[in-house]
């Protein structure tokens, strides 16, 4: 017992390594000097607590006049998120309502708002965000920036807007997350991504037949990411880079944490072989910290691997959290350990067990 708990320690060390060795790989710096039309999506549902925040850092966004257009969709809501748009749509020139009307065959959800959504766009490189989002002045531009010839497809960094210990758990976790995401482009494996800071380039979501030919998704952006990082010819990036990072708003119960974890979780079912070995080891090493002391494994083995998971969990977050100015979110570290150390080992169970996904209030 003892042996195979520090055998699995080893490879949770060896994989850390990894990932942040293929984080640096997917961050060396593209300069793309040309600044083609652009079209900035929002899907919102529902989001007027969130969306006046949201406008008000698309509205600042810096690029040449002219060339971006900012397309926002009300998604059915039913309180004042389409009232507040549109009073955002009178002071902005280039920003503009659309509502959705009906279904795309095969689509529901998030997917069929901004497939619709790109259906009345014109950019070249389309750049999506959600309602409860904050982004930064340069991020348009910045975004562009990491363009070359061959590029589809680029991702950036979220973090949780925290203010105490839920939230900034939240964030520790969302940074560790996409940090595994960034690794895997590094190392030429496409393992996650997410709609709240994505673009791609119009050629590219054609050459996949969009959302409808991806087909429906409870997790639609990382379905058309992974789509055209293995169906297509072109590049995907997902640097760390600090002046595209994106702030959300953070889940407020245990309650939407939990169904936003499942709902990742049940979108990840096809992800690429080697998630799945990553994955694995993840659960391993947890449930193994977990459920061996009352196993017999000594105790004194037991904390070496807590320690050494520990230290190698902090390694992993220390450069994207340095980067991004955020060291602060280290004294939110020992309640994520305890957070991602329970949920690693349960989220399997929940995704094979529970029941349908729920988001925005649709079951899915």
């Amino acid at each position: 017992m003892t042996t195979a708990y520090l055998i699995i320690l080893v490879l949770y060390l060896i994989k850390i390594l990894l990932f942040s060795a293929g984080a640096r790989r997917a961050s060396v710096r593209v300069r793309q000097p040309e600044r083609p039309i652009i079209s900035v999506l929002v899907a919102a549902r529902n989001e007027e607590h969130n969306i006046d925040a949201c406008l008000a850092g698309l509205a600042a966004l810096r690029y040449p006049e002219g060339r971006m257009e900012i397309l926002v969709v009300d998604d059915q809501s039913t309180d004042r998120t389409a009232e507040l748009i549109a009073v955002w749509q009178k002071r902005v020139p280039h920003l503009r309502m659309i509502r959705t009307e009906g279904v795309v065959p095969g689509l529901r959800g998030k997917a069929n708002a901004i497939a619709q959504a790109i259906e009345q766009s014109r950019g070249e490189i389309i750049l999506t965000t959600d309602a409860d989002c904050i982004v930064p002045v340069d991020w348009a531009e910045q975004t562009v920036e990491q363009y070359d010839a061959r590029t589809g497809c680029v991702c950036g960094y979220t973090l949780i807007t925290n203010s105490g210990a839920f939230s900034g758990m939240q964030s520790m976790d969302w940074a560790y997350l996409l940090t595994i995401a960034s690794a895997g482009v590094g190392w030429g494996y496409s393992l996650s991504a997410v709609g709240n800071n994505m673009s791609f380039r119009r050629k590219a979501y054609e050459d996949v037949g969009g959302y409808q030919n991806v087909g429906f998704s409870v997790t639609e952006d990382f379905a058309l990411f992974k789509a055209i990082s293995y169906k297509t010819d072109w590049t995907v990036r997902y640097p760390v880079e600090p002046s595209t990072l994106v702030w959300s708003a953070p889940c407020r119960t245990l309650k939407e944490l939990f169904r936003q974890k499942k709902r990742w979780g049940r979108g990840g079912l096809d992800i690429h072989p080697i998630g799945f070995g990553i994955m694995s080891i993840g659960f391993l090493m947890n449930a193994a910290i977990i459920l061996l002391p009352f196993l017999g494994l000594p105790f004194p083995v037991w904390l070496l691997g807590i320690a050494g998971k520990a230290a190698g969990d902090a390694y992993l977050l220390f450069r994207p959290l340095q980067r991004f100015g955020q060291l602060r979110l280290f004294r939110y570290f020992p309640l994520f350990e305890l957070y991602y150390l329970i949920y690693v080992t349960i989220l399997p169970f929940v995704v094979v067990l529970g029941g349908r996904v729920v988001w925005k209030d649709r079951k899915l």
